[in-house]
């Protein structure tokens, strides 16, 4: 490679500069210093000006370059403007500069490499001391000196009495000094890339001046800089020959959409556009998803629209609707939940799994943790589940097992799509845009239909209510259903047996996935830039199930269904939408889209009497059981002001039978209202109001 001189390097910046039409764009940062600091190029436009010698050059020597690049810049605003230190940002480098973060090896050091990462933890900004200026003790006189190590050096001696320093101290004068900002982060490999069980790597980098504070846990990034390192500390306080390495960021691309962690080739679109004229395009989107689980069509159904989400929209109050369709999955153990979970985590570039059992509310959310930061310790904000799940499904199993505490953090990322953190001193607010997918078992080993959903499993209503779908699963005993499944898994247990002892056996059209996972990827991230848009058909569709379901779905003063699930029902079409690439919302997307609402609703949300509750599901108390709870507190009113020990329960049953409510209903409602803490039992068989 040629080599090229300092000057060499500072004339062809100029030129590039001048003749690229920088010039007037550096005028204008110059007026804006220091609120504008810095001068943005792409590696391309570099390619594009010089041979390739030169552009390859910075990339080998980019301190030298770098600096080169800022004399460039005074040269051409001259002696109008005083020196200032504008930098030049280098940002879209071509693959070959790009590097995964297990890709490092020795000779990147020192290089000018892009590493592409999610940001795991970001200290807080900081000042930093850059040239220090320092006053003898013993004669007055002032010296200025760079700064470059991690501790402050001082001078060896003084320049105005020539004591030494152990003769003499100097003392740093703050208001004479430079310094900047400063900031450490820590990025990770994104979940998409990780294969098997591989544990994420890390890497660190250091940013300075305008590129502090720019970005926060959870962003996807792409760090450009100068790879360097640091040897480690050995015994006695020597330097090892092993270095840990960092980055000094030179620039950074934060990446927006989920659709760009996946590269799509020409032959990638015009195979996505082909497939999406398929009139089976959906059953066979449907049949793709855990193919391996027998049946759950419905289910299946409500997981491929989660995958392509609705849309997000902001309103003209500035309030922001959400697109991403939430799912509970409540059922027996053993009817493939997890597995479930796992296969939608999976198909979803940004897809993250946690198990709710040896889960925290911090890990879920975002963790406040001390760390060592050039000699100092710092609180570090360091994302959890669903803020690293931005843009993408967080897949929580078990979320039974889950400390109250710890799912109640859940709260806000499923509503605001947002993490709200006040740890340690630190106030943030974190993007967790993300779909949540959870999976929770009843409390009692089975799920019991005509049972209260929210009483059958440890999950709070308020929590519940979040969700669009909430799928009952359940292990029932039905013949011909127990030999499809038996046969399913059975033969699918050969057909895995022949691929391990031939290697060229295919197995059978039925067991491989319309669409492989891969394709299905690229497929979903590809629909979820579509943004379609409601016809008049889909709405009134839309409209007329909604008021249909009010006026007659419900018994007396039950609430058979609110605007929550009407919002549902705009998501779910939209996600119709987006699955067929189209870019308006049709008359056959709302009703795939009320298909899914009405099974939901009719599998736990319905009463006894064959309607509709959506109190059942969403308040934990259905509209029967509020009127019980009602006349039995009524009851214990009337008979404590006739009783002086209490109201006795034999005549709470008597008058409960008298006003329709039955023997054990009544011991039932007496046993949670003294549970809840509204009744206590001063005396045997007596009750009162606490």
């Amino acid at each position: 490679m040629k080599e090229y001189s300092e000057d060499e390097i500072r004339e062809n910046f100029k030129l590039f500069f001048e003749e690229e039409g920088f010039t007037s764009e550096i005028i204008r940062i110059a007026e804006n210093y220091p609120d504008d600091r810095s001068l943005v190029i792409t590696y391309g436009e570099l390619m594009d000006h010089f041979e390739v010698d030169f552009p390859e050059y910075i990339h080998e020597k980019p301190r030298v370059c770098l600096e080169a690049a800022t004399e460039a810049i005074n040269e051409i605003l001259g002696s109008s403007y005083d020196e200032l230190p504008i930098r030049v940002r280098i940002k879209d480098l071509p693959e070959a500069h790009n590097k995964g973060i297990r890709e490092l090896r020795a000779d990147d050091l020192t290089q000018f490499i892009g590493v592409k990462g999610l940001v795991r933890k970001a200290t807080e900004v900081r000042p930093r001391l850059t040239t220090a200026v320092f006053q003898c003790m013993r004669c007055g006189a002032t010296l200025r000196l760079e700064q470059s190590a991690g501790k402050i050096e001082e001078p060896m001696e003084c320049q105005g009495c020539g004591k030494s320093s152990n003769k003499t101290s100097f003392k740093l004068i703050l208001e004479e000094s430079e310094f900047t900002d400063y900031q450490t982060m820590e990025i990770q490999e994104s979940p998409e890339d990780l294969r098997g069980g591989e544990q994420p790597q890390r890497l660190k980098g250091w940013t300075r001046e305008d590129l502090v504070g720019t970005v926060s846990p959870g962003d996807r990034i792409v760090m450009n800089g100068i790879l360097d390192g640091t040897p480690k500390s050995g015994p006695g306080g020597s330097q090892s020959r092993t270095f840990n390495i960092f980055m000094r960021l030179n620039s950074f691309e934060v990446q927006d959409y989920e659709y760009k962690d996946v590269k799509l080739s020409d032959e990638d679109k015009k195979e996505i556009l082909d497939t999406s004229k398929d009139p089976r395009l959906f059953s066979k989107l449907v049949n793709s998803i855990a193919p391996s689980i027998q049946g759950m069509k419905m289910i299946k159904t409500g997981l491929a629209l989660q995958l392509f989400s609705g849309v997000k929209k902001k309103t003209p109050d500035g309030s922001n609707v959400r697109g991403d369709i939430h799912i509970l999955l409540v059922g027996d153990p053993g009817t493939a939940k997890s597995q479930l979970l796992r296969y939608i985590s999976d198909l979803t570039p940004r897809g993250m799994y946690a198990s709710g059992k040896g889960t925290t509310g911090a890990g879920l959310t975002a963790a406040a943790v001390r760390e060592e930061v050039m000699g100092e310790s710092q609180w570090i904000l360091e994302a959890g589940t669903l803020v690293l799940a931005d843009n993408g499904i967080a897949a929580v199993d078990e979320l039974d097992k889950m400390r109250d505490e710890d799912r109640s953090a859940m709260h806000e990322a499923m509503e605001q799509q947002s993490i709200s953190v006040a740890k340690a001193g630190i106030n943030a607010r974190l993007n967790s845009r993300c779909a949540v997918l959870g999976a929770a078992n009843p409390e009692l080993g089975r799920f019991e239909k005509h049972e209260n959903i929210s009483q059958q499993i440890k999950l709070p209503p308020p929590l519940i209510s979040r969700f669009d779908l909430i799928f009952a699963i359940m292990d029932e005993p039905d013949k011909e259903k127990d030999r499809n499944i038996a046969q399913h898994i059975l033969e699918l247990h050969q057909v895995g047996e022949k691929m391990i002892n031939d290697d060229t056996y295919e197995p059978e059209k039925r067991f491989v996935p319309p669409f492989e996972k891969d394709f299905l990827k690229k497929y979903v991230s590809y629909a979820k830039t579509v943004n379609p848009i409601m016809t008049d058909d889909a709405r009134d569709e839309l409209e007329s199930f909604y008021l249909d379901i009010r006026a007659g779905g419900g018994t007396e003063d039950a609430i058979p269904i609110t605007a929550r699930q009407l919002e549902s029902l705009v998501r779910l079409s939209e996600a119709s939408a987006r699955a067929h690439l189209r870019k308006k919302v049709t008359n056959e997307d709302a009703k795939r889209a009320i298909n899914v609402t009405r099974y939901f609703l009719n599998e736990v949300a319905s009463t006894s009497e064959g309607g509709l509750d959506i109190d059942f599901v969403a308040s934990g108390i259905s509209s029967s059981e509020r009127t019980i709870m009602h006349d039995i507190r009524d009851i214990i009113k009337e008979l404590e002001q006739l009783h002086d020990g209490g109201a006795p329960e034999d005549e709470i049953i008597e008058r409960g039978e008298k006003a329709g409510i039955s023997q054990e209903k009544v011991r039932k409602e007496l046993q949670k209202m003294r549970q809840n803490g509204q009744i206590m039992q001063p005396r045997q068989g007596k009750y009162k109001f606490v």
